[in-house]
């Protein structure tokens, strides 16, 4: 675009003056229509002062035309800008296309786009400035908005990725993703090839599905399995995800969003804490004393059978309370007492029971049972009180005693003196002793009267006193075994013998005391050690028994190479077809009594030799045992498949070794399809680090899955099968010996794969 506003007379009389920039012309027509253009257009000359401006000007920049001309437009240019400010436009072969900022006159920074032409006959430079402050403003507002995402992105405390296309190609992925996959280099391509382990779980048709249909996919507790680092091990992982579709600016889907939450440890806490539950549960059904739980607000959640017994009725969970059948009774006051006052009450409110406070539980059919309730409050994370266990001992029949002793002093006297086991009243504050029978003094060797002088600590021996307190402060004592259990007491001749007490907390001439009964079980003591005696003359004695097997196997093996020598010169000498045959014979039950005495050798050595570890070559060792069984008849027409990827060395016994692969190679050869085209023996597998994983398979006549476990027991032999029936047996105890494992994938009729897992037993 050439304007023209000035003669070149005019421009060359105001060069020489270099006073005045307006000219005498004026535009007419032309000049109107530039003046009505929302663009700004003017013209600049070398210097880049301005020559004309149209009124656009003072929309744009706030300046009237005549407040402009004459002026540089560096001088409206925001400073930032400072270092190009005197820069040419070199528009003269093309146009050239630049942005600025400038500085409005109320100081507000306008963003103008620039199309510039250079004329170089007039030396002026035309010039068209857009108005681009809106579009920078949403660009930037918008680039900020973009880096907020990516910062939320990054730093979400969700794993988070975007697939992009129907072939799921990953577009982006944070931390927590890479993280949970495993992997690092993964945009750019698709799942498909970045988890390759997915597809037969499923997951690439529920991405498919959300792709095509739109619809939302989410899973709460999801197991998934993950190969990390393309291992081939799968690692179970729970997610909480969604797989939402992304769409385009004209609603078109054009990928998939992934959100989601690794949850496996919540899943696998929870499955601990129902397993516990379940423990717990079933330890209260199974234990033989009362016991029953409630929740914070006393209702019964859990009973045993012992308990409904001891109720005489069977409570409605949820519903009864724990007191439903009590009838509190003070002992000392003979009367009904308030239920807030008692034991569990207290367990609940204040979480400090009152172990001895006793209850009378009356049942349905009037009879009524003293028993003593041991309460324990649950506390939460909190430390608040969410319910609570009560064990209750029966002590009916205590009390009868008790009563009875009441009534006849001589009666108490005599059954407490002669009590066959020794008895023992102390004061339940300071440990004295307050009686003591007839059997405890003869046990103990004190005087009734030296008794009465010391305290329970004092036939404790002094190892056994750390955990007592000698104080009148009962609060201090240790009640770890406080009722039963087994304690070391010392005689007056300074013998330590071992006893088994049980104590009550009894009324003793009005005063509170514990009755202690002990029972003196040195000769229970003995026996045991008498017990690991004998358990070591077995030991003892199996060893030897092994030795004796080993020797008399080896033994036997001699005369059998004997006869099968004198068997080859009858079948090299005689010409007799029935001779022949029968030789044939007897070679076939040698070599079978024969391979049965390799067995008992092979069983006595694996259970009589300690592991001799050593690197094996695993590759070169099955070529040697699989060439060393071709001989064998049935081994004609097998093709062999051997690839153990050796990954790391692998370490392990070569004899026990050994001894696995020939059993499990020579059974997969003997028990094949006489019928068979194509007859094969794989064995393939890897060695890492941990482990050497193989298998062994064969397409031979195969194994019912009913015997699948039994053909590992000692001289198990399935129906019209030769052999002796110990060589799996002796496989399975060799490779528990090494660590190991095996496992039979088999049916009657389709070939059998054997799966056999071995621990490196000197990892690298």
């Amino acid at each position: 675009m050439n304007i023209h506003h000035i003669s070149e007379s005019k421009t060359t009389k105001e060069k020489n003056d270099n006073t005045s920039y307006h000219f005498d012309e004026t535009l007419h027509d032309p000049g109107k229509i530039l003046d009505y253009l929302m663009d700004l257009i003017c013209s600049c000359d070398e210097e880049g002062r301005f020559v004309w401006v149209n009124k656009a000007s003072e929309s744009i920049l706030g300046y009237k035309p005549e407040e402009l001309i004459g002026k540089k437009y560096s001088d409206f240019i925001f400073y930032e800008h400072a270092a190009i400010l005197n820069e040419k436009f070199d528009c003269k072969t093309h146009t050239s296309i630049f942005e600025k900022k400038f500085i409005h006159k109320n100081r507000n920074i306008i963003y103008l786009q620039w199309s510039a032409v250079w004329d170089d006959t007039k030396k002026l430079c035309y010039c068209i400035g857009r108005d681009i402050t809106e579009k920078k403003n949403i660009e930037k507002g918008f680039e900020t908005e973009r880096l907020q995402f990516f910062n939320i992105y990054a730093q979400a405390p969700s794993y988070m990725a975007v697939l992009k296309g129907n072939d799921h190609v990953y577009e982006l992925a944070n931390e927590l993703y890479l993280q949970l996959i495993d992997k690092i280099d993964i945009i750019g391509k698709p799942v498909k090839e970045v988890l390759p382990e997915l597809e037969p779980q499923g997951i690439f048709e529920i991405l498919d599905n959300v792709y095509q249909t739109g619809e939302s996919f989410s899973a709460n507790e999801m197991l998934i399995k993950f190969d990390g680092h393309s291992s081939g091990k799968l690692k179970d992982v729970y997610l909480n995800f969604i797989f939402q579709a992304r769409r385009d600016a004209n609603n078109e889907i054009d990928g998939i969003l992934i959100f989601g939450n690794d949850v496996t440890e919540q899943v696998l806490s929870r499955k601990k804490i129902e397993e516990s539950e379940k423990m717990y549960r079933d330890l209260i059904h199974k234990l033989p004393v009362p016991t029953y739980c409630c929740d914070s607000e006393g209702q019964i959640v859990l009973y045993n059978k012992a308990a409904a017994e001891l109720w005489g009725r069977e409570p409605e969970l949820g519903k009864d309370l724990w007191y439903n059948s009590w009838n509190i009774n003070d002992n000392k006051n003979k009367h009904s007492k308030p239920l807030d006052l008692c034991s569990l009450a207290t367990a609940l409110k204040e979480g400090d029971p009152i172990l001895t406070s006793e209850i009378l539980i009356e049942r349905p059919n009037g009879d009524k049972r003293n028993v003593l309730p041991y309460p324990v409050p649950f506390h939460d994370t909190d430390g608040e009180i969410t319910g609570a266990v009560i064990v209750l001992s029966d002590i009916t029949e205590m009390k009868l005693a008790q009563k009875e002793l009441k009534k006849s002093e001589k009666k108490y006297r005599y059954l407490f003196d002669n009590n066959p086991m020794p008895m023992r009243i102390i004061d339940l504050l300071s440990f004295n002793f307050l009686d003591v029978n007839k059997m405890a003094i003869l046990q103990y060797g004190y005087s009734r009267e030296e008794f009465l002088s010391m305290t329970a600590l004092d036939i404790r021996p002094n190892d056994d006193k750390i955990h007592f307190i000698k104080s009148s402060d009962t609060s201090k004592i240790d009640r770890s075994n406080y009722n039963r259990g087994i304690w070391n007491h010392i005689k007056k001749d300074g013998t330590i013998v071992p006893v088994e007490i049980i104590a009550h907390n009894i009324v003793y001439e009005g005063n509170e005391a514990r009755l202690i009964l002990s029972n003196d079980i040195s000769d229970r003591k003995k026996a045991e050690t008498n017990l690991e005696k004998r358990n070591r003359e077995l030991i003892k004695t199996n060893s030897e028994l092994d030795r004796f097997v080993y020797s008399v196997s080896h033994d036997l093996r001699s005369p059998l190479t004997s006869i099968l020598g004198l068997i080859s010169f009858i079948e090299t000498e005689s010409r007799e077809i029935d001779t022949l045959k029968h030789a044939e014979l007897i070679k076939i039950s040698i070599n079978r009594l024969d391979d049965f005495i390799k067995n008992i050798l092979n069983y006595s050595r694996n259970n009589r030799t300690g592991l001799e570890v050593e690197q094996i070559p695993v590759n070169e060792m099955i070529l040697d045992i699989v060439d060393s069984l071709q001989k064998m008849k049935d081994a004609n027409g097998i093709r062999f498949e051997i690839e153990i990827k050796e990954q790391n060395p692998f370490y392990t016994d070569r004899l026990r070794f050994t001894t696995i692969l020939k059993n499990l190679i020579s059974n997969a050869i003997k028990y094949h399809k006489k019928e068979e085209a194509d007859k094969f023996v794989k064995i393939f597998g890897y060695s890492d680090h941990e482990n050497l994983q193989f298998s062994i398979v064969d397409n031979g006549v195969g194994i019912d899955p009913a015997y699948h476990q039994k053909i590992f027991e000692m001289f198990f032999r399935l129906s019209g099968k030769d052999g002796s029936g110990i060589g799996l047996y002796i496989v399975k105890d060799a490779i528990e010996i090494l660590q190991g494992s095996i496992e039979v994938q088999s049916d009657k009729g389709t070939g059998t794969k054997f799966n056999i897992t071995l621990k490196n037993l000197k990892s690298c």
